[in-house]
């Protein structure tokens, strides 16, 4: 029996003029999904086969960010890092299983996220010591175990498993688990990158459940223009980049 899982795509105004074509190829290319799910800035924003999720339902908002970070230009950034992460409770009947795809990522090929009921994860390069500064801050066991970088666009998350995570922070914090995520970013990081999602959850299972989960290559490029290559799995069309 195939395992099923949804897809949450963020969906912020840098990104309202390209989700169009972006929806088209994950329609196409990604295999096995159920739910496609929109969590938009703006909630009028309609694609047909797509459920529309207004970003206000969660429990936090950029005015919360605001509160701990300052008033800057970096707010959304981590808003969507947060929807990622909270998505698997906070949407209504979504499943336990839910592949994150960023809305400037485009899958060219067919891609499969299942191998033997285990979730596939591929990996990055990207090396940035204030995200494990601010994972470690989380908690103490949240300690970088891989040279690899959970960091590539797309993720699948599974919501018992953040619950788990979120449980081991509550714990040693005493407080909700966006609050110690946005408290844990160093001040000197806030305008820069001060904490990834991505490398969060990677570096956790790698330390709580490291055998129930694949790394697997895709072949995969950060681009400054949206174009088909058929040697790549998929591409990431950066809104800086543009």
């Amino acid at each position: 029996m195939d395992i099923l899982f949804d897809i949450v795509i963020p969906v912020g105004p840098n990104d309202s003029q390209v989700i169009e074509k972006m929806i088209e190829h994950t329609t196409k290319n990604i295999i096995g999904y159920r739910n496609i799910y929109l969590v938009s800035y703006d909630p009028t924003i309609k694609f047909n086969n797509c459920i529309t999720v207004d970003e206000t339902i969660f429990p936090f908002n950029k005015n919360t960010i605001s509160n701990y970070l300052g008033n800057n230009d970096r707010l959304g950034w981590y808003l969507q890092q947060l929807i990622k992460l909270y998505s698997g409770l906070v949407i209504k009947d979504i499943l336990n299983n839910y592949l994150v795809i960023d809305s400037d990522t485009y899958f060219l090929k067919f891609t499969t996220f299942f191998k033997n009921k285990l979730p596939l994860y591929n990996t990055g390069t990207e090396y940035h010591i204030p995200y494990f500064e601010h994972m470690n801050k989380l908690h103490p066991s949240l300690t970088k175990q891989t040279n690899h970088s959970g960091i590539c666009h797309h993720m699948m998350f599974q919501t018992n498993i953040i619950v788990e995570l979120f449980k081991l922070v509550e714990n040693y914090h005493h407080e909700s688990f966006y609050i110690s995520f946005l408290k844990c970013i160093n001040s000197k990081d806030i305008l820069g990158s001060g904490a990834s999602e991505y490398e969060i959850y990677f570096n956790y299972l790698h330390i709580y459940h490291k055998n129930k989960f694949i790394i697997r290559e895709l072949k995969w490029e950060n681009t400054n223009f949206l174009t088909i290559n058929k040697k790549l799995d998929y591409i990431s069309y950066h809104w800086y980049m543009r």
